[in-house]
């Protein structure tokens, strides 16, 4: 039975390892980073606003910006010809926070097995 649970748990663990990919990612980058940071500071900002607080170009931001919001941590919002992007973090925190909830289980069966 215990084997049964360890099974379903690694299997979860996997599927859930792949869904985080993506947030992994994403935090991975220093530049994406630091626009995180920015938008900490900041309810939204539009690309010439992250640009005046980087050294990077435009088009490097704009595909920072696009990776951050295909791993859903930025949301963005059209005001006039401006695109104003937000922090939107709630998703990808419960997504690893499941992920290492159970990994935490996984651990736990496998100490309690050995002893």
């Amino acid at each position: 039975m215990e084997a049964h649970n360890s099974t379903q748990l690694e299997t979860l663990v996997h599927q859930q390892l792949r869904e985080c990919s993506p947030v992994f990612l994403a935090l991975a980058d220093p530049i994406r980073q630091d626009i995180i940071m920015m938008l900490t500071k900041h309810d939204s900002l539009n690309v010439a606003q992250i640009v005046e607080r980087s050294p990077m170009s435009r088009s490097a931001i704009s595909h920072h910006l696009k990776i951050l919001r295909q791993a859903k941590l930025v949301t963005s919002t059209k005001i006039a010809t401006e695109i104003y992007y937000s922090l939107d973090i709630e998703g990808p925190v419960q997504l690893l926070k499941d992920f290492l909830a159970t990994t935490d289980r996984i651990i736990e069966m496998k100490t309690d097995g050995a002893e």
